[in-house]
């Protein structure tokens, strides 16, 4: 008889993969990434904000991350960069949750790429759960990239402007 296999609950959840294409050049898109007063701007879900940001843009460095849900509770996002490719790649590591005691790992790759007088960019993440009861903040992560990247889009627009005026 032929063995069924159930779906464990304690795996490792798929990576998700989020393209989004941009009506402006790689670099300006790459820039949002690269200082915390940029990453304060988009760097958290729909509703929540990004009160604190500390970015040393180069590999090894710091990317911590502060986002504050409506009801004031925050989630850090602790990591580092591993590797820095202007402006094709960006890879960081980060971990939510106690530094002693982590919920979470997520390993993130952005790619950026020239497309159709824009950039495609595609944001692929990773996950180690290290507390099941984290699971859900990781199931909810596709949504929570989707309205995040709705404000880089934003963020993107605002340096696209900017550039524009400063070029008059």
């Amino acid at each position: 008889m032929p063995q069924t296999h159930e779906h464990r609950r304690d795996a490792e959840p798929k990576p998700l993969v989020i393209p989004r294409t941009f009506p402006a050049p790689r670099d300006l898109v790459f820039e949002a990434w690269s200082t915390a007063e940029h990453m304060k701007r988009w760097f958290s879900p729909e509703s929540f904000t990004t009160p604190h940001a500390e970015v040393d843009f180069q590999p090894g460095g710091v990317c911590d991350i502060c986002m504050r849900a409506p009801n004031g509770q925050e989630f850090w996002s602790r990591g580092r960069y591993v590797e820095i490719a202007s402006p094709e790649r960006l890879v960081f590591t980060s971990m939510v949750g106690d530094p002693d005691s982590p919920a979470f790992t997520m390993h993130t790759t952005a790619t950026f790429e020239d497309h159709a007088g824009g950039t495609r960019m595609t944001v692929h993440q990773a996950y180690d759960i290290h507390d099941e009861a984290f699971r859900s903040a990781v199931d909810g992560a596709a949504e929570g990239w989707r309205t995040t990247l709705d404000k880089l889009e934003k963020e993107v627009a605002r340096l696209q402007a900017s550039a524009s005026s400063a070029a008059l």
